[in-house]
C-alpha cells in the first residue's frame, strides 16, 4: 500500500517458469504464506517474462477515522 494514496492492489500474473526457478520460494510467516523475493536489479527481466495479462484481484483502500 503507498503511504501517499493510502491505496493498495493484489494484482496476478503469469510468469516463465525458466525465470522463476532462479530464486528460491522465501516463507514470509506461516508454512502457507509464501513468496518469490525477486531483486530489484532484475526487474526488467521479471517484465520480459510475463505472460499474458496482469489482472487485479483486490483493492485496499484506507478508511478515515473519525
Amino acid at each position: 500500500m503507498s503511504k501517499e494514496s493510502r491505496v493498495g492492489y493484489v494484482t496476478r500474473f503469469q510468469v516463465l517458469a525458466a525465470f522463476m526457478s532462479q530464486y528460491p520460494v522465501q516463507k514470509v510467516g506461516g508454512e502457507h504464506h509464501t513468496e518469490w523475493w525477486i531483486p530489484a536489479e532484475a526487474l526488467e527481466q521479471l517484465n520480459d517474462a510475463i505472460v499474458g495479462t496482469i489482472e487485479v484481484i483486490g483493492e485496499y483502500r484506507e478508511v478515515p477515522s473519525a
